[in-house]
């Protein structure tokens, strides 16, 4: 399943370093150049989000509280589907 993880700063400092900031964007290109995330954005007043897709609860578990901003974030998790599919399948539901 797909979901949208939308990071806002809670207030408290990021206590992480140039480079590992740097580390971490290089993380995010692999994960990107891997298809295991699919979409990462930078909000520019402060934290950001990310489309990824997880098997379990556990394989999404690893990746929200792995993120070195998590501590440093409100978090939101939010279930997503592809909209072509949703509409189809609310078509088909509604017996449209």
């Amino acid at each position: 399943m797909k979901f949208l993880v939308i990071m806002r700063p809670n207030g408290q400092p990021y206590q992480i370093e140039s480079e590992q900031v740097r580390q971490y964007a290089g993380e995010v290109r692999a994960a990107l150049s891997s298809g295991d995330v699919e979409a990462a954005y930078a909000f520019v007043a402060g934290g950001g989000a990310f489309v990824t897709s997880a098997d379990n609860s556990r394989d999404l578990l690893l990746k929200v509280r792995m993120n070195p901003y998590f501590k440093a974030s409100h978090v939101e998790v939010i279930p997503i589907v592809d909209a072509d599919v949703f509409l189809e399948g609310l078509a088909d539901y509604k017996g449209l």
